[in-house]
């Protein structure tokens, strides 16, 4: 592999895709939640400067068409992806990606980051959000683990039930995968190619260039600041 900053010169950055988790009118009082919510009138300002600057909102099925793009991704299936989250992206027509742990749908299980409180999204929801043309959906495994530390039957199971599991609910074909903690090993990364995944996505905190493997897409995790 060529050192990165000779990569870099000879592969020029073409795009960035954004991780996000939730879009709140108000944010948590506790800095670990906070640091995965950002609220609509901050994520107004550097949608709009990034457009400024010749960027162009793009959905994942549409990355690499073009130069100096954005996908924005949101992991883990929150209710306010619904109620915050859509009609925000609706009122600029920015499309977005929504990465669902099938094990959080209808709080069956518990957001242990966000102890006693329910905030996944239910079986309703989801079809509501899947059902708009800017919303894309795409799995985040069942439990939400770290796959690298699991065998490979694990993770396959881990990785194509979520798979089936969103396909059966909206009856349609799941293309995109977000790895959980960002978390990944060889073995992760030939399940999703061999599950028919276009797109996995990391958390590396790099752009994307114009020789990126599109099963470990470059992510840059969008904080807003305290």
């Amino acid at each position: 592999m060529l050192p990165r900053r000779l990569n870099n010169l000879l592969h020029p950055k073409i795009g960035e895709v954004w991780m996000l988790h939730r879009v709140v009118e108000q944010r948590s009082t506790t800095s670990n939640q906070r640091s995965l919510e950002v609220t609509p009138d901050w994520l107004e300002q550097r949608i709009f400067a990034y457009q400024q600057r010749g960027y162009r909102f793009v959905s994942l099925d549409n990355i690499g068409k073009t130069r100096r793009w954005i996908a924005i991704t949101l992991d883990d299936g929150y209710r306010d992806n619904l109620s915050v989250a859509l009609p925000f992206f609706r009122k600029f027509q920015v499309p977005f990606c929504i990465y669902v742990t099938t094990g959080f749908i209808d709080n069956k299980q518990s957001m242990w980051w966000y102890p006693g409180q329910s905030l996944a999204l239910n079986l309703e929801e989801l079809c509501t959000l899947a059902a708009d043309p800017l919303c894309t959906i795409g799995a985040h495994t069942v439990n939400h683990p770290h796959l690298s530390q699991l065998p490979f039957d694990s993770q396959l199971h881990e990785i194509q039930t979520s798979q089936l599991q969103l396909q059966n609910i909206l009856n349609r074909p799941i293309h995109h995968f977000s790895y959980p903690h960002g978390d990944y090993n060889y073995q992760t990364i030939n399940i999703c190619r061999q599950t028919g995944f276009r797109t996995a996505v990391t958390t590396n905190g790099r752009t994307v260039r114009d020789n990126y493997n599109p099963l470990q897409l470059d992510r840059i995790n969008v904080v807003q600041p305290n």
